[in-house]
């Protein structure tokens, strides 16, 4: 068992342990897309994802330093937001493309209007 020296919390890890000192450390992990802060780096990265749908983000394409601060922030004048990447559902090669039974059916009617 691990006992915390700074309040009565054990653990049977000590990872546990080592991640709960950093409450008592006062180090948070705040959010690089609104004003949130987490004491926990597992609570920011699934805070990403299921509220800004942002997962796995390297480091150098995050709006502004993930790294953890020991007080709070001031609220920032303007929301930075992450970049993201859109795919279309459209085909590639774009959509106007015929399909070879479009050209056959093409061909056979123009054969059929000749005759």
């Amino acid at each position: 068992m691990f006992k915390c020296e700074q309040c009565p919390s054990v653990f049977t890890a000590k990872r546990n342990l080592v991640r709960h000192g950093k409450t008592h450390a006062g180090i948070r992990f705040p959010c690089t897309v609104c004003d949130k802060l987490f004491n926990d780096k597992s609570h920011l990265k699934r805070h990403m994802k299921n509220i800004h749908g942002i997962v796995n983000v390297p480091a150098h394409l995050r709006p502004i330093p993930a790294a953890p601060i020991t007080t709070q922030p001031a609220p920032a004048q303007q929301a930075q937001i992450a970049p993201q990447i859109f795919v279309p559902d459209a085909p590639a090669g774009g959509s106007n493309m015929l399909t070879e039974d479009e050209i056959c059916m093409k061909a056979m009617d123009e054969f059929e209007d000749t005759g």
